[in-house]
């Protein structure tokens, strides 16, 4: 299987479906997939037809973790570049939806939580995974957990690595929506045309980096950040694209990202 093979993208529109494949493995993370994964992400980013971005699994499993049998060339890929891979997708400036339709392990559940919104079938397993591989948690979960459900929950689920339902993962926050397996995919991927189509990719990209960026600041900076950039909004940007189309009674035409 060439590099390419283990990554799959398909543009549909101003969409760019990216699809873990490795279907017999459950698309078990390796260094490969993890170079071919952020290649497709960066170049995303300086593409101006793609607006959002979908990542899902080939075949029943989303990603079962790291392969520890896979082959490595490069002796630098360790835990902290893992991590710093895997969340690349909370640094791109454009959305990033996953539709989790099976098992995400590990490094699995990590490329499924640093994500913008998650979509998930009933059928899909989260677990970290780490306790019952006799590790520590890796790939940032310790960091992103305990903002995501809560320091007692990620605690637990860190501590016991029991594997959760997607109707149990969308109860403590994991997944934002819970949809029937043979949907999960086609929805997610209707919810970013939507998002792509009637949303301002300036906007969207503020709106991200003020939502990350104030995870570790206090309200007063928060605010201060988000006084700052509506005033830069309001002087022209997109805020003029789409009040001239509500003037002309249009659907929205807002420019892409720069």
């Amino acid at each position: 299987m060439s590099d390419t093979d283990e990554v799959l993208a398909e543009q549909h529109e101003a969409v760019l479906l990216l699809t873990l494949h490795r279907p017999e493995q459950l698309n078990a993370w390796t260094p490969t997939m993890q170079r071919r994964y952020c290649e497709l992400l960066e170049r995303a980013e300086r593409d101006t037809s793609v607006r959002v971005v979908v990542l899902t699994g080939s075949g029943s499993g989303f990603c079962a973790g790291s392969d520890i049998t896979a082959p490595s060339n490069d002796e630098h890929v360790g835990a902290a570049d893992t991590h710093r891979r895997l969340s690349l997708s909370m640094r791109l400036r454009k959305p990033v939806i996953s539709a989790i339709n099976g098992v995400a392990s590990g490094a699995g559940l990590a490329a499924a939580l640093f994500t913008d919104v998650r979509f998930t079938a009933p059928e899909a397993g989260f677990t970290t995974a780490f306790s019952r591989d006799g590790i520590v948690a890796e790939h940032g979960l310790a960091w992103l957990l305990p903002k995501l459900v809560g320091l007692g929950t990620a605690m637990d689920l860190l501590l016991s690595a029991r594997t959760l339902d997607g109707n149990r993962a969308r109860q403590l926050g994991l997944a934002d929506r819970l949809v029937t397996g043979d949907r999960v995919l086609s929805e997610a991927m209707e919810y970013a045309a939507a998002l792509a189509r009637e949303c301002s990719p300036e906007s969207m990209a503020a709106i991200k980096q003020q939502v990350y960026s104030g995870l570790d600041t206090g309200l007063e900076t928060a605010a201060s950040d988000a006084g700052s950039r509506m005033i830069t909004a309001l002087r022209g940007g997109t805020h003029s694209f789409r009040s001239r189309d509500r003037r002309q009674y249009r659907d929205p035409h807002f420019p892409p990202l720069d």
